[in-house]
């Protein structure tokens, strides 16, 4: 807008000083006078729309950017408890695994009645590893 208003500035001050003392500079100038004043009043009103514009436009740039950040967050937090749900099934599934181990082992310690010779604890232990493959294999 500056240049604009140079341009017109730069017309009107050279037609008032061709036409100031003359007679008809002397009836120009209330003339020229409100088409300046027109002419500064339209370039104000351009500045604040060219103003309310670029409010317009931060604005909607500044709400897009905010959704956009709470859509990677949301998403972000669901992957995350994606992979702690996945950490716990696992955790539990471990668990139960470990429970039938255990299980399997004292019933096999159950069956030796309480004595234990090294021949029985091989075989319990060879129960339990066994038992901890096959449960392996029922899992995959």
């Amino acid at each position: 807008m500056k240049p604009l208003g140079f341009l017109l500035g730069s017309i009107v001050g050279a037609a008032a000083v061709a036409l100031r003392d003359t007679e008809i500079g002397r009836q120009a100038r209330p003339v020229a006078k409100a088409v300046l004043k027109a002419a500064l009043a339209a370039i104000h009103e351009a500045q604040v729309r060219q103003a309310r514009a670029v409010e317009a436009a931060e604005d909607l740039f500044a709400e897009a950017s905010a959704e956009v950040k709470a859509e990677m967050l949301a998403k972000a937090k669901a992957a995350a408890e994606a992979k702690v749900q996945a950490a716990s099934e696992a955790m539990h599934e471990a668990q139960a695994h470990q429970a039938d181990i255990m299980a399997a082992v004292t019933k096999l310690f159950a069956e030796a009645n309480g004595q234990m010779t090294p021949e029985r604890l091989s075989a319990v232990i060879a129960a339990a590893l066994a038992k901890a493959r096959e449960v392996q294999d029922d899992g995959r």
